[in-house]
């Protein structure tokens, strides 16, 4: 009998659920005294990456509807995390960007992703990560490409 809790039967999609599920619990729990969640994270650690991107741009690159961007930056800008400014290219747009205040607090942010990552991880070898990686952007770009043609019927 395997020391797992969960049945050898569940195929990829449950246990990406699962994964996902656990990792949003544990986001919520660590953001708490940021006053951020699990929803606000990925577009802090965009902004971290990408500064300056503009709203419309998040929102094709997370694949989220522009609604639940822009209430996800409301909730971050009026948390004083960033900022939005009007595009001067295209003055319907905006450009979001992470405050000194982000800037402050995303060491720590980021120390939460690789805390996550290492637990997740440790029972792993190196080997078995990468090829774990490799996998997942497989799937993860697979999974892109499906919603793309189910995008393209409508």
């Amino acid at each position: 009998m395997s020391d797992s809790p969960l049945p050898s039967s569940l195929p990829p999609g449950p246990l990406l659920s699962i994964i996902n599920r656990a990792r949003v619990i544990f986001l919520n729990e660590r953001l708490k005294p940021f006053k951020l969640s699990a929803g606000q994270y990925p577009v802090f650690m965009c902004l971290i990456k990408h500064p300056d991107i503009t709203q419309d741009t998040m929102a094709k690159y997370f694949h989220l509807d522009k609604g639940t961007i822009a209430r996800t930056v409301k909730k971050m800008e009026d948390a004083e995390y960033i900022s939005r400014r009007v595009d001067p290219d295209n003055r319907r747009a905006f450009r979001l960007s992470l405050t000194r205040k982000g800037y402050q607090i995303a060491p720590e942010i980021m120390a939460i992703d690789q805390e996550w990552e290492q637990a997740v991880s440790c029972q792993l070898t190196k080997e078995e990560k990468e090829h774990l990686q490799v996998l997942l952007r497989q799937v993860a770009s697979s999974s892109i490409q499906t919603i793309r043609a189910l995008e393209g019927e409508n």
